[in-house]
């Protein structure tokens, strides 16, 4: 294929000519090179060019750089002897105080639910959405980018973090695989794919065991696949030493439901005990994978897009949609690739990240969650009450760790209903009339004419 014409495009501020200059010419430089210039570098140099020319800012600094849409840690790379120079941020301060300059300050931007995301929508038959493995509101000022991919052809083997626009991450919060000096990521190590012994896929009626699935996804995508009893979590992925064979867990897990499955854990609460359980497993990029389309779930196709919504938006879960177990097979295949992508690119910075924990850490980390205080499980009998949220049942162990302490509580106020019922109404916001006489029925009552 004939590379594309040269760029001639208007550079909008004067400050920016030279940084456009420098970035196209190094265009040209590695279309030059003998092995050739893959197409879609061409494409993200190309996207970035027209992005510099047309910014309204000065671009002076790296970190300057670093904010163009289109300007990844592979570009950031490649420009980084331009910047050495003017590492110093010499942009101007800008002032947040109102009535300068005759603006407001800016609130924060409304969250959007990202396109093909599970709060957005069905699914479709295309390959993964995206994962974009950080909210935009919490992003840091710098640096590098993590987007998890696919090339939008079902059953293709591109999944490149660098086809479509990146999002900001930082480098540090990604935990990596000790590094002896100077060796590559794939060299040092292999990574393997480990599903849970406990999953099945497909339909209730025509199952498919793990064993099986993993089969194929090894066959599809040339990639090690595994499968054993994990201590939380449907899929996470290990870094494996090639010569020492100690097994390092990268920073990722997968949490797994079909639709079905989501419908019953959200009714008697589990999917909220098996979400905090990931949240505090140690790893840092937590994916919820939703299998099949929500609007076939006769009467939860409400609950089942808010759950998914909520999840995403405000507890940090890049959630990623399925058509089915074959579209998942796919989906795990992709994210394989990009993983092993993302840790041979950014090896390098492995003195300055924090360790992988090994296999035998995570496990032991993860079985110290299963136990459970008297007060958690109290906490979880509470919120099978109707009416009790987990806001409200931590609202109530907070005051009464106990069933004895709130038994007790109750008795104190013995012969007068009314302000048992409100007893717990009037100690939190958080607790309201319905869910505070609930509970009191179920404890002190007879346990009967719960209002839902």
């Amino acid at each position: 294929m004939a590379p594309p014409a040269p760029m001639q495009h208007k550079v909008r501020l004067p400050e920016n000519e030279e940084v456009a200059r420098a970035l196209h010419e190094k265009r040209l430089a590695m279309r030059e090179q003998p092995a050739g210039f893959k197409e879609h570098l061409d494409r993200t140099f190309g996207k970035a060019y027209r992005n510099v020319c047309a910014s309204t800012e000065p671009i002076r600094t790296l970190k300057e750089f670093s904010k163009i849409k289109g300007v990844g840690p592979w570009l950031i790379r490649c420009m980084k002897g331009f910047f050495a120079e003017s590492s110093q941020d010499l942009s101007p301060t800008k002032c947040n105080v109102a009535g300068e300059n005759g603006k407001k300050p800016r609130g924060p931007k409304r969250c959007v639910p990202k396109k093909k995301t599970a709060a957005s929508g069905s699914p479709g038959n295309e390959a993964p959405a995206n994962l974009n493995c950080q909210n935009a509101q919490s992003l840091p000022p710098f640096l590098g980018t993590f987007e998890l991919q696919s090339s939008g052809k079902t059953g293709s083997p591109e999944f490149n973090m660098l086809d479509k626009d990146p999002v900001l991450v930082d480098h540090s919060i990604l935990a990596m695989p000790p590094r002896q000096s100077n060796e590559e990521f794939l060299e040092a190590y292999e990574v393997v794919l480990i599903l849970d012994d406990r999953e099945n896929f497909g339909s209730r009626s025509r199952k498919v065991a793990s064993k099986k699935v993993a089969d194929n996804i090894s066959s599809q995508f040339n990639i090690s696949v595994e499968v054993k009893r994990l201590p939380v979590g449907d899929g996470i992925w290990i870094a494996r030493h090639r010569k020492l064979l100690t097994e390092y867990v990268l920073d990722f897990i997968v949490e797994r439901k079909n639709v079905a499955d989501l419908a019953s854990s959200i009714r008697d609460n589990r999917y909220k005990d098996q979400k905090s359980r990931l949240q505090n497993c140690g790893l840092r990029k937590l994916i919820y994978l939703v299998e099949g389309d929500p609007n076939t779930s006769n009467g939860s196709v409400a609950s089942i897009k808010t759950a998914c919504f909520t999840t995403e938006i405000f507890e940090g879960f890049d959630v990623l949609r399925t058509s089915g177990y074959t579209d998942t097979q796919r989906t795990y295949g992709y994210l394989t690739q990009s993983i092993v992508d993302y840790y041979s690119t950014n090896f390098s910075l492995a003195k300055s990240a924090r360790i992988c924990p090994t296999y035998d850490e995570f496990e032991g980390k993860c079985r110290d969650l299963q136990k459970k205080t008297v007060s958690q499980i109290f906490a979880l009998q509470l919120m099978q009450v109707p009416q009790v949220t987990e806001k409200v049942a931590l609202a109530v162990v907070e005051f009464y760790p106990t069933l004895f302490s709130l038994a007790r509580a109750y008795s104190m106020l013995e012969g007068d209903t009314r302000a048992q019922e409100e007893m717990l109404k009037n100690k939190s916001k958080v607790i309201n009339a319905g869910a505070s006489r609930n509970i009191f029925k179920l404890v002190w009552g007879d346990g009967c004419n719960l209002q839902a």
